[in-house]
């Protein structure tokens, strides 16, 4: 059985006057990145293997769950080509990734249109009738090899935003 995290970026600062890459968190997405890189831990979720986009808010909330899960540095990688990657592309990433459990932290709206492609049963939505809010983690499980994920494959097994964390 694999397992997939698909977690989009925490809250970015939109004041500093940075390129869209280079935008950091803000104080409320430093608290989300941490929240849900807790809950991740508590729920021993804790991935063996990070795909981020090298954005610099992605890559803060990725780090975020590698430093608290203790996830070994050599088995993160910080992918270009997942800056604002379409579902597609977040395929072909993970197509190679060894058994277990691995998390990709990226950008809207391809991770939206990837929660939705692959989960087998209707993804729920937030109050604001959104998907993949920032910092929210979709937990899927599937049988099939990295490989060979297609639409409808994987069993959605939680979808948790930090708003909905007590």
């Amino acid at each position: 059985m694999n397992e997939l995290l698909v977690m989009r970026h925490a809250k970015s600062d939109w004041t500093a006057g940075h390129a869209d890459f280079d935008r950091p968190l803000n104080d409320r997405g430093i608290r989300a990145a941490d929240r849900m890189a807790g809950w991740l831990l508590d729920e021993q979720l804790c991935p063996d293997h990070v795909i981020s986009s090298p954005a610099a808010r992605a890559r803060a909330t990725a780090m975020a769950v590698v430093f608290c899960c203790s996830t070994d540095n050599h088995q993160v990688e910080f992918e270009q080509r997942a800056y604002l990657a379409d579902a597609f592309t977040w395929l072909q990433l993970v197509a190679s990734q060894p058994s277990g459990l691995t998390l990709i932290c990226g950008h809207n709206p391809g991770l939206d249109d990837l929660v939705d492609h692959l989960s087998a049963s209707p993804v729920p939505l937030s109050d604001s009738g959104k998907l993949m809010t920032t910092a929210a983690v979709a937990h899927f499980r599937f049988d099939t090899s990295w490989n060979e994920l297609d639409q409808g494959s994987c069993e959605l097994v939680q979808l948790v935003r930090p708003r909905e964390l007590v």
